[in-house]
């Protein structure tokens, strides 16, 4: 007597000759799948909405302006799959602190391809200044790395 309880597992491959026939009928279409790095850049963009629309302004700090560029190159490490929201909540965090200290002026996501992910404008007494606050920022213990530039008008 055979056990009619067990279901049997088709073939693995069979899955994707189906697929593959609908989708060169056209009948469906392949579901795209984006790179790990675009659920980063959109928790950045809605970490800069939150720092830059939703907080109230501080006077700034007496200085040159500086621009902190956020390169997610090779060496960048990607949060575990699930764990995106902490670091982010790490970097609002920090931006928090220097926008009460009135350091902060902008933070942004940059657009379109390329290894620059995000970028922070402080406000800083000398270029040592700036360097000190760029080391600061939680996003270098991730493989992150970031390039301070004089921002002038």
């Amino acid at each position: 007597m055979t056990d009619h309880t067990q279901e049997r597992q088709p073939d693995p491959a069979l899955e994707e000759r189906v697929v593959s026939t609908l989708v060169s009928a056209g009948l469906i279409r392949r579901r795209r799948v984006w790179p790990r790095w675009t659920a980063a850049a959109a928790a950045l963009v809605l970490f800069t909405i939150g720092v830059s629309v939703l907080r109230p302004r501080h006077t700034p700090v007496q200085g040159s302006a500086y621009v902190l560029l956020l390169y997610q190159d090779s060496t960048y490490h990607l949060a575990p799959k699930g764990h995106g929201a902490e670091r982010i909540a790490e970097l609002v965090h920090w931006a928090d602190s220097l926008h009460s200290a009135g350091k902060l002026e902008r933070a942004g996501h940059l657009a379109g391809p390329g290894p620059i992910g995000g970028m922070f404008i402080i406000r800083a007494a000398s270029d040592s200044d700036a360097a000190r606050t760029a080391a600061t920022c939680p996003f270098t213990k991730y493989g992150g790395r970031i390039e301070v530039k004089r921002f002038e008008e």
